[in-house]
């Protein structure tokens, strides 16, 4: 069987080496934003539409200072997906936030009719992850968070080219992040956070780029100066040769846009009939894919096979299938069910399973692949594409 090369990202094309060759002579540690992490932020914040971006290690990383900048802690409640990769949500729960979860909607996101019924008097702040790609519904996600008086956050881990009513994700809330994991823009591993508010962008500085950076960029008026030297105790910078890698990346955004987005067309029109998948793509009158990965869902009652008995064959035959392990409905994880922050480790908390139909009717029938988007990668978009319509025919009722 001749099977294309596996997927690799970002693609090794000799700008990008260049970009990191340069960096190694330049500085390999920036103890501030005057070299290329600045540089990089710029951009990024050029990139979704915002005033501030702030890179961090990771997205994880992130996502913590957003919940810390957010001032959210012990006696707080946040709403969060019950589906999504648990990082959404894990921060909080470290700072001791109680962590309510929402059913899904029939794009994987959070289902906003679930909302009313889980607002507390402890209620915060509402998160959404924009699984997949598909932008949740932020026109009635964003009008419940301001008829309650609630921040809206934004995990846009996997929706970097994601819109929602012709405005870019990451645009509608407090603060979003996004993570630069092996994403569409990626800067090998790193996140940012993105925001058009300076209180909340200074103390996301404080929650990991202490001492030079934040004595120059935090107003020295402000009381949260004198934290300038130590910062909130923490440190959590991106590498300088993370963000020579971001920077390449992100000069190449609009051929990555339009490669990766008409790689998602043309499966949507091959695919157009199919009984057996479908793309999982958001309505385009409302809002446009954020071009992470090629979304399907399998239709059990077409076919004569499983879900992942379909993608086991497609597997055998060389094609980079897969029904995702590591994201799954997360409210039934001990680190949510801890009464407290000095619970002892060594201890797990009494859990109450609870279902999410909505969730794990999206689970059982979600099927993903790499969504190709370099030069070279022709063969194995055919062999992809070739493949789902072979397999689907075999297998139909």
């Amino acid at each position: 069987m001749n099977t294309p090369a596996p997927y690799g990202w970002p693609h090794l094309d000799p700008e990008l080496r260049r970009a990191v060759d340069r960096q190694l002579d330049r500085s390999l540690s920036d103890r501030d934003a005057s070299g290329v992490i600045g540089e990089f932020e710029k951009e990024f914040a050029r990139f979704v539409g915002t005033r501030h971006a702030i890179a961090y290690s990771s997205g994880t990383s992130a996502l913590h200072a957003m919940c810390v900048a957010a001032g959210l802690g012990e006696g707080d409640e946040i709403i969060a997906p019950a589906y999504t990769f648990f990082a959404t949500a894990t921060p909080f729960a470290y700072e001791g936030v109680r962590v309510v979860f929402a059913d899904a909607d029939g794009w994987g996101n959070l289902d906003p009719a679930d909302l009313p019924s889980l607002l507390t008097k402890r209620t915060r702040a509402v998160i959404v992850t924009h699984m997949w790609g598909n932008p949740c519904d932020m026109t009635a996600i964003a009008q419940f968070c301001r008829d309650n008086d609630l921040l809206l956050l934004e995990d846009c881990s996997h929706a970097h080219f994601a819109a929602w009513a012709g405005h870019r994700v990451g645009t509608f809330g407090a603060m979003a992040v996004f993570s630069t994991n092996q994403k569409a823009i990626t800067t090998g591993e790193g996140g940012v956070l993105v925001t058009d508010h300076d209180q909340f962008r200074e103390f996301a500085l404080l929650h990991g780029h202490y001492n030079k950076r934040s004595f120059k960029e935090i107003d020295p008026t402000a009381p949260h100066y004198q934290y300038a030297l130590t910062g909130m105790g923490l440190k959590s910078r991106m590498t300088t040769l993370s963000a020579a890698i971001g920077l390449d990346q992100l000069s190449k955004a609009g051929t990555i846009e339009r490669r990766r987005r008409s790689i998602l067309d043309r499966f949507a029109d091959v695919l157009d009939g199919n009984p057996v998948v479908s793309p999982v793509n958001v309505d385009p009158e409302r809002g446009s894919n954020g071009l992470y990965v090629l979304g399907l869902r399998f239709n059990a009652r077409a076919a004569t096979v499983t879900a992942q008995e379909f993608t086991d064959q497609l597997v055998h035959r060389g094609a980079e299938f897969d029904m995702p392990g590591s994201t799954g409905v997360i409210a039934n994880e001990p680190l949510f069910h801890r009464p407290n922050r000095a619970m002892p480790w060594t201890t797990v908390p009494d859990i109450h399973p609870a279902t999410f139909g909505g969730a794990q009717q999206f689970i059982d029938s979600f099927i993903k692949a790499p969504l190709f988007g370099y030069p070279g990668d022709e063969p194995a978009v055919a062999h992809h594409i070739d493949t789902l319509v072979a397999v689907s025919k075999e297998v139909a009722r």
